[in-house]
């Protein structure tokens, strides 16, 4: 019961975070590639100067094979002024005709998409037009703000319009996007004052055109590039979650091999008490087989009893386990992701089975030690 219980319980919950950072990640777009210089020495920049990302690149890595489109793509951090009170955002600068591309998920739940000349208008996120914890605080579709933000030291203040209001979104693991501010390319370049770009984000035709381009990007930029790939990434959580769960297995596994010692020495014992017994069911003509019937299926019940037990409890624990890992604070608003064990069938099915076959094994020993008493020696036991 134990050991199916930890099986099921310890199975599920690393089934059911696969299941939540793959959602994560996905929110992003898993055929999104961030291409950044990389911080580095640059050969192609020059001995003493770093890759920068211009609007050659940006076309460069549009006609790219597999790709469907590039955009130069802005991260920053500043503050919203508007409606009388102020906070804290990210600034997220992207061409809003590849929105819905790089965040998939991402919906309008007041206004309208900016255009991409947009030079008046910003888009910002659901936490940003209403504030969690700020009663009675919004700001208003339509509404005038003011964004600050410092950029090489010099503070820059612009006013805009608000010009659309996103759904929830939901926390990702490098954007928040509740928590930001959607300006165009323009907007941008007027803020930033740069003719090159931060980063560039490449949108590929299909998930299967994503290492293609990977490797595209490698053999042009070296090392004067950093990349990252939510769909790489999700690979990666995958082999480092596969590997775990293998680990977590083995280790529970280890209570149903201690708990088949304790069915065999049990069987053994029951043989041993019931030495006159087995006698008897010889003489009355009860063949070998017969005599290691009895006791293997009593060994295997125990297991199909112990498996049943242990599925109820397992799927009580996975669930409490769930309710402790809920209150997790994950991504950067802080805010609470609820995490839900995946209790499969296959789980279920596959710790059971497990714990009959072990059941069943356990009684193989104890069931030939029956077999192979003497029927007249047993007789005379006590």
């Amino acid at each position: 019961m134990i050991g199916t219980a930890l099986i099921i319980s310890l199975i599920s919950n690393t089934e059911g975070l696969n299941v939540l950072i793959d959602n994560a990640l996905s929110k992003i777009g898993v055929n999104n590639i961030f291409v950044a210089p990389s911080g580095t020495v640059s050969v192609r920049a020059g001995p003493r100067e770093t890759l920068k990302l211009m609007d050659t690149d940006v076309m460069l890595l549009a006609n790219l094979p597999g790709a469907k489109a590039a955009s130069p793509f802005y991260l920053s951090r500043g503050t919203l002024i508007g409606s009388g009170f102020e906070q804290s955002v990210s600034i997220i600068g992207l061409d809003p005709t590849l929105t819905y591309h790089i965040l998939p998920d991402l919906e309008i739940y007041q206004g309208e998409d900016l255009s991409p000349n947009d030079m008046a208008m910003i888009a910002i996120g659901y936490d940003v037009a209403f504030p969690p914890g700020e009663t009675g605080k919004s700001i208003p579709l339509y509404s005038s703000v003011t964004l600050e933000l410092t950029v090489d030291g010099q503070r820059v203040t612009r006013s805009y319009m608000v010009g659309a209001i996103y759904k929830k979104f939901g926390s990702t693991p490098y954007l928040d996007v509740d928590k930001s501010v959607m300006i165009t390319i323009p907007q941008a370049r007027n803020i930033f004052k740069s003719t090159s770009y931060p980063s560039i984000v490449v949108v590929a035709e299909s998930t299967a055109a994503v290492d293609s381009i990977t490797e595209a990007l490698n053999n042009i930029y070296g090392k004067d590039i950093e990349l990252i790939s939510p769909l790489t990434i999700i690979k990666q959580v995958r082999i480092i979650l596969n590997n775990f769960t293998i680990f977590l297995l083995v280790v529970s596994s280890i209570a149903l091999v201690v708990a088949g010692v304790g069915i065999m020495n049990t069987m053994f014992m029951t043989v041993m008490e019931r030495t006159k017994e087995i006698g008897v069911l010889r003489a009355l003509g009860f063949s070998q087989k017969d005599v290691a019937k009895i006791f293997l299926t009593e060994s295997t019940l125990i297991g199909i009893i112990g498996g049943l037990l242990g599925v109820v409890l397992g799927s009580l624990l996975a669930m409490s386990l769930g309710g402790m890992f809920s209150s997790f604070i994950i991504g950067m608003s802080g805010t609470p992701i609820i995490y839900q064990p995946n209790v499969t069938p296959i789980v279920l099915v596959g710790s059971f089975s497990f714990a009959v076959v072990v059941g069943l094994l356990s009684g193989i020993y104890p069931a030939l030690r029956a077999t192979r008493l003497d029927p007249v020696q047993a007789l005379r036991a006590e």
